[in-house]
C-alpha cells in the first residue's frame, strides 16, 4: 500500500478535549508532533536475525541449500511469533470492536494532523470550519489511509498463495507462512471495516456501504480486481516464473515500508484515543514480520526456485506498471475527498463553488506533496526501500528496468531515490 508522502510542514492544530464549538481561530495549539527520526521496531526482526545466524553457522554445500535452510528457519519462526502474538492479544478485529466503544472516540483526533496530503488546512474554508468539522476531516483521514492499506491487503490475500505456490514441493514452510500471513490480512480487513462502518454511521449516514478509496494497484474498479486476481496470479506464475514471487514480494515490501512510519506515528500519538492507537500498534507488529518476509522472498526466490521466466522486457515492464499505476495515488485520494465533501452532512454548509475550489486545492497539494517523501518517511522508508531493491534477486538488467520505471514517474521516483545499483553486487 502507498502511504501519504509529503515534504510539507506539520498540519493544523486542535484541542481534542473541548466539547463546545469555539471559533476556529480561538482553538488552543497542541504540542508539536515529532517528525524526526522514526522508531524502528527492532524487536520485531528477531526472527529475521535468528534465521540468518542459523543459516550462516551451518555448512552450506551450495548457495541454494543455504537459502533453503535460511528460509525454513525464518518461516517457522515467523509463524510461531504470529501465533504467540495472537494468543496474547487476540484478533485485531476484536481489538477494533473494543476500541470503537470508547467514550472519547469522537472528541479526539485519530491521526497526527500532518497526514493530510491535500493540506485542507491551508485553504481559506478551513479557517471558518468548526472544531467538529476539523475533527471529522481528521477521522476521515484515518479512513482514507486504512482503505488504501485495506485495498492492498485485498490483493495480497489472493496473490500471496499464487506467489509461493512453487514452494509447495520445495519448501512447504514458506507456503504455511503465507497462509498464516493471509489469515492475518483477513483479520486486518475485518478490523478496518469496523472503523470504516463507524465513520459511515457518524459522517456518511446516507451511504448504503462504507466509503473506500480505489485500489493503489491493479484496476481502479474493485469488481474487476476481485474477478481478476486469481487469473492474474496464475498467468504471472506461468509467464514470469521465479521473477513473479521476486517482483511480488519486492513490491509488497516497498508498499509496506511506505505506510510503516505513519502507523508508528499513530501508535505513539498521545492525543488519539488509546483504542485507535492499539489498532495501529498491533497491525504494525504483523506488518513488521511481513516486511521481513518480503525481504527474504524478494532476495531468495530466484535462488531457490527453478521456474524459468519468459525473457521479455515488455512483459516485465507491464507487470511493474500494474503494480505501480501512474497517477493512482492522486486519483484515489481526490476521489475519496470528493465523496466526503458531497455526501457528508457535516460539510453541507459549504457552497458548491467552495467544495469545487477546495477539491482543486486538494488535488494540486496532493500531487505536489507526492513528489517527495514525507518527513516521517525520510529514514525508515528510504532505507528499507534501498535495502530490498538492492538485495532482491532480479537480474541486474531487470532490476534496472524496475528502478528506471519508478524513477520516470514523478510520484514514485522518491521511493527509490536512495537506490544505488552500481554499488549492488550481482545476484
Amino acid at each position: 500500500m502507498i502511504a501519504p508522502s509529503s515534504s510539507s510542514s506539520a498540519g493544523p492544530v486542535l484541542s481534542p478535549q473541548a466539547s463546545a464549538e469555539p471559533a476556529p481561530s480561538a482553538l488552543p495549539p497542541l504540542p508539536p508532533d515529532p517528525v524526526g527520526k522514526p522508531r524502528f521496531d527492532r524487536s520485531d526482526f528477531r526472527a529475521e536475525k535468528a534465521a540468518r545466524e542459523v543459516a550462516q553457522a551451518a555448512p552450506a554445500p551450495d548457495k541454494r541449500q543455504a537459502a533453503l535452510r535460511e528460509l525454513d528457519v525464518y518461516a517457522k519462526m515467523a509463524v510461531e511469533h504470529s501465533e504467540r502474538q495472537y494468543a496474547t492479544h487476540g484478533t485485531l478485529h476484536d481489538v477494533a470492536k473494543r476500541a470503537l466503544d470508547a467514550r472519547d472516540l469522537w472528541e479526539r483526533p485519530w491521526v497526527p494532523w500532518d497526514f493530510d496530503l491535500g493540506r485542507a488546512d491551508l485553504h481559506p474554508v478551513w479557517q471558518r470550519w468548526t472544531q467538529r468539522q476539523r475533527l471529522a476531516w481528521n477521522h476521515l483521514q484515518w479512513g482514507l489511509d486504512y482503505t488504501i492499506v485495506g485495498r492492498g491487503e485485498q490483493q495480497i490475500i489472493v496473490l500471496n498463495g499464487h506467489a509461493v505456490s512453487s514452494y509447495e514441493s520445495v519448501l512447504p514452510a514458506v507456503v504455511d507462512l503465507e497462509k498464516r500471513e493471509s489469515f492475518e490480512e483477513i483479520d486486518h480487513l475485518d478490523a478496518f471495516r469496523e472503523g470504516l462502518e463507524a465513520l459511515r454511521l457518524r459522517y456518511l449516514p446516507h451511504r448504503r456501504k462504507v466509503l473506500w478509496a480505489t485500489s493503489p494497484s491493479g484496476f481502479q474498479s474493485d469488481t474487476l480486481n476481485r474477478l481478476s486476481r486469481d487469473v492474474i496470479g496464475q498467468v504471472a506464475k506461468r509467464l514470469l516464473g521465479s521473477n513473479f514471487p521476486t517482483l511480488f514480494f519486492l513490491t509488497r515490501g516497498m508498499k509496506t515500508h511506505n505506510f510503516k512510519p505513519f502507523e508508528n506515528a499513530i501508535a505513539s500519538y498521545e492525543e488519539a484515543p488509546m483504542g485507535i492507537r492499539q489498532i495501529s500498534h498491533l497491525h504494525r507488529l504483523d506488518e513488521s514480520r511481513h516486511m521481513a518476509t518480503s525481504l527474504y522472498l524478494a532476495k531468495l526466490s530466484n535462488v531457490v526456485l527453478e521456474t524459468v521466466p519468459v525473457e521479455s522486457r515488455a512483459l516485465f515492464a507491464a507487470a511493474v506498471h500494474a503494480s505501480w499505476p501512474v497517477q493512482r495515488q492522486v486519483e484515489n485520494r481526490v476521489g475519496y475527498w470528493k465523496a466526503v465533501l458531497h455526501e457528508a452532512p457535516i460539510y453541507s454548509d459549504m457552497s458548491r463553488a467552495e467544495k469545487a475550489d477546495l477539491l482543486q486545492h486538494i488535488r494540486s497539494q496532493t500531487e505536489a506533496n507526492l513528489h517527495a517523501l514525507h518527513p516521517r518517511q525520510a529514514q525508515l522508508t528510504r532505507q528499507a526501500n534501498k535495502r530490498i531493491v538492492e538485495a532482491c534477486g532480479l537480474s541486474p538488467e531487470y532490476k534496472a528496468i524496475f528502478v528506471d520505471l519508478l524513477r520516470k514517474d514523478p510520484l514514485h521516483a522518491s521511493l527509490v531515490d536512495a537506490v544505488d545499483l552500481d554499488a549492488t553486487p550481482e545476484t
